[in-house]
């Protein structure tokens, strides 16, 4: 991956505003009551004209920027990591269905204290709320990966941004077949759809389709070291009939490219085959941890502290251009995540950032890996407050109501827990 040297925002001297934010946790015992402390927010100079800082519970603050001069705003949640539990919040069983952030943020239980919840991939309007990439949601598959990169979870607050693969295998009388799709169908890969994905298969898929019963009551999915969530099950063969689009329960259907259609023809209606399925990247293995939850965007912002020359290509002029923008980044040295809302199109008082821009400000508040998330209306940024339970969206979206979307990250808090 090519990386260039990031361009400042404007400026290169430093500049220290001091904020009030909540101390940081000292433990996972440590208590919400603590009082707030004076720190300072280090930014480079002209980054932002003015900043204020709320101090929010288990030491995360929530910063609003203005930079009166491009202009833009910006609601940065920082976040001690080691004071949050963090989970991808679907808002459904399946791949279909769209919910607002906030309202994802509100069906929490509220015995594990959540606290925040940022908009997180791109997703479609039909079917409604499927998203581009992989959702995986307390270690179970919802909607698998595609090429592009992810933002993974694991054990012990491991966490990265990878491009997550699908390998497996389907055993049956005439060999082994080489599965590469895991709720991703598509015309030209073969795969395994599940009751989670829950959205018609297009006509190109249904076009080379074998349907599977489990002999199992419920086929085995869990999460091993060094891999994501793993499948494992065996099933009967049945031939797929017209109305069978949709796996419903523990009916699984197989979708093959013409490649691999020797093989899956040689398949019996009756015949018993055995299916194991993975899901893995490269610093999800390095980091040797499992892979619980999973959300993804696109493009990479930030690598080891540099930004990525992906976001002078990615998509077209207007994506890359001035919009609304949501964004995530960490730095694993600090011990501290950034989730990111910039408010756009409203000329005179904030017309969003590029990605650049965007990059540029995550490296500006300390972050060394970085991800965009979904923007335009869907970017919503949603705290809870801990004294009367009510969520509230930080920024003003620009539809301008919150849009309904297909997913979000979210963050319960572990300091102040007993």
């Amino acid at each position: 991956m090519n990386r260039t040297h990031p361009n400042r925002l404007r400026g290169t001297a430093v500049a220290t505003l001091a904020v009030l934010s909540m101390s940081a946790c000292i433990g996972p015992f440590a208590s919400r009551a603590t009082a707030p402390r004076p720190v300072a927010l280090v930014l480079p100079a002209g980054v932002a004209d003015s900043v204020r800082s709320e101090p929010l519970s288990d030491g995360m603050q929530l910063h609003t920027l203005v930079n009166t001069t491009a202009p833009w705003r910006a609601y940065v949640l920082e976040i001690p990591t080691r004071c949050v539990q963090l989970q991808a919040v679907k808002g459904g069983p399946t791949s279909v269905g769209r919910t607002t952030t906030s309202a994802l943020l509100a069906s929490l239980p509220a015995a594990r204290s959540p606290l925040a919840a940022i908009n997180a991939d791109f997703f479609l309007f039909a079917p409604p709320g499927v998203l581009t990439n992989a959702h995986i949601e307390d270690g179970t598959v919802i909607t698998g990966p595609d090429v592009k990169p992810v933002f993974w979870v694991g054990d012990r607050g491991a966490m990265g941004f990878d491009t997550l693969r699908t390998t497996g295998t389907l055993q049956g009388r005439a060999g082994t077949l080489a599965l590469r799709a895991w709720n991703r169908p598509a015309a030209r890969t073969t795969g395994i759809v599940d009751g989670r994905w829950g959205a018609p298969l297009d006509t190109l898929v249904r076009k080379r389709l074998v349907k599977l019963v489990v002999l199992t009551a419920a086929p085995r999915q869990r999460a091993t070291g060094g891999t994501g969530p793993t499948f494992a099950t065996r099933a009967v063969v049945r031939t797929a009939q017209p109305g069978d689009t949709i796996a419903v329960g523990d009916t699984l259907l197989l979708h093959y490219s013409t490649a691999d259609r020797a093989l899956v023809t040689q398949l019996r209606d009756g015949d018993t085959v055995r299916i194991d399925l993975s899901m893995s990247g490269t610093g999800v293995e390095r980091q040797r941890t499992r892979v619980t939850q999973a959300v993804g965007g696109r493009p990479l912002l930030l690598v080891d502290s540099l930004v990525v020359n992906d976001v002078e290509t990615e998509g077209n002029a207007g994506f890359r251009g001035l919009n609304p923008r949501s964004a995530l980044g960490f730095n694993r040295q600090r011990g501290t995540m950034w989730w990111v809302v910039i408010d756009g199109r409203r000329p005179g008082v904030t017309m969003g950032t590029s990605l650049r821009q965007t990059a540029d400000l995550l490296r500006a508040l300390g972050a060394t890996e970085a991800m965009n998330l979904d923007g335009g209306g869907s970017s919503a940024l949603a705290v809870r407050e801990q004294a009367s339970g009510r969520v509230r969206v930080t920024n003003s979206p620009s539809d301008p109501t919150e849009r309904a979307v297909g997913n979000a990250l979210a963050a319960y808090g572990t300091c102040g827990r007993r």
